[in-house]
């Protein structure tokens, strides 16, 4: 497992403006996938729970090729408008595997077993130094803890209030489908955050410098990337189609952040 450190947009007194933290697992050594998911005893080999999810996964790819008119290919659609106002903080979070994570106590109970396991933090030391990308990697879970706990409980709530629209025949339920995925987010983004956070609190978390990246950050000082310069880290990093995605959202995201400020002053 490592974490990512990737500044979005430097500014002018060489202090950087960084939004994104990519959590993934260095590049798997690639297997012959099974044709099939494999069953033991009535359970998924790989777990119920990333079998559900690589279900899910496969069923909304499985949207966006419907018949153009469709109320599936709409509501994939409109999915993914949903998912490009998603806050890319959030996304982060709700995509690390804590299967792949070294072992930590959060909430008195032991993610995986094992111990004394370090996480790099990589960055590129042209941008920022390790001390900086720690403390703005502290905040950032400070922050977003207690928010996606009040996320939980809220749409909780609200799926609850929209599921016995179910009881409408043929008309798919997809307020309580929308709140139950919102649930879900928010409480995988909760639980990645505390990791984190366990992580830091116990000093398990180095800074490693990538010097890689600092070709592709020279002379980005004062703006925010331009595309090819983020897609040129991406591939300095390796990272999946599924990420080189969600950064770009992400990028995206912080022009829109900054214009909503300029507009503000």
């Amino acid at each position: 497992m490592r974490i990512i450190a990737l500044p979005l947009r430097l500014n002018a007194s060489k202090q950087p403006t960084f939004y994104s933290y990519r959590v993934t697992a260095p590049p798997p050594i690639r297997k012959a996938a099974p044709p099939r998911t494999k069953f033991t005893r009535w359970m998924p080999e790989e777990g119920l729970a990333k079998w559900a999810s690589h279900k899910a996964t496969r069923t909304w790819a499985n949207f966006g090729t419907a018949e153009k008119g469709s109320l599936k290919l709409r509501a994939f659609q409109l999915g993914e408008r949903l998912m490009d106002r998603l806050d890319f903080e959030e996304s982060n979070l709700k995509t690390i595997d804590l299967s792949l994570a070294p072992p930590l106590k959060i909430d008195g109970k032991t993610v995986q077993a094992g111990r004394d396991t370090q996480v790099p933090l990589v960055y590129p030391p042209v941008a920022l130094s390790g001390p900086h990308a720690l403390d703005h990697l502290r905040a950032l879970v400070k922050e977003r803890i207690p928010l996606h706990n009040r996320g939980v409980w809220t749409w909780i709530f609200f799926a609850v209030l929209s599921a016995p629209l179910k009881l409408i025949p043929i008309i798919p339920n997809f307020p309580f489908y929308f709140c139950a995925w919102r649930t879900w987010s928010h409480w995988k983004a909760m639980r990645a955050a505390r990791y984190i956070q366990g992580l830091l609190d116990s000093n398990r978390v180095v800074p490693e410098p990538f010097k890689a990246l600092d070709a592709v950050y020279s002379g980005e000082e004062g703006r925010v990337l331009t595309r090819g310069t983020l897609e040129r880290a991406m591939g300095v990093l390796s990272m999946a189609s599924e990420e080189r995605k969600e950064l770009l959202r992400a990028r995206e995201q912080v022009l829109s952040r900054l214009t909503n400020q300029q507009n503000k002053q």
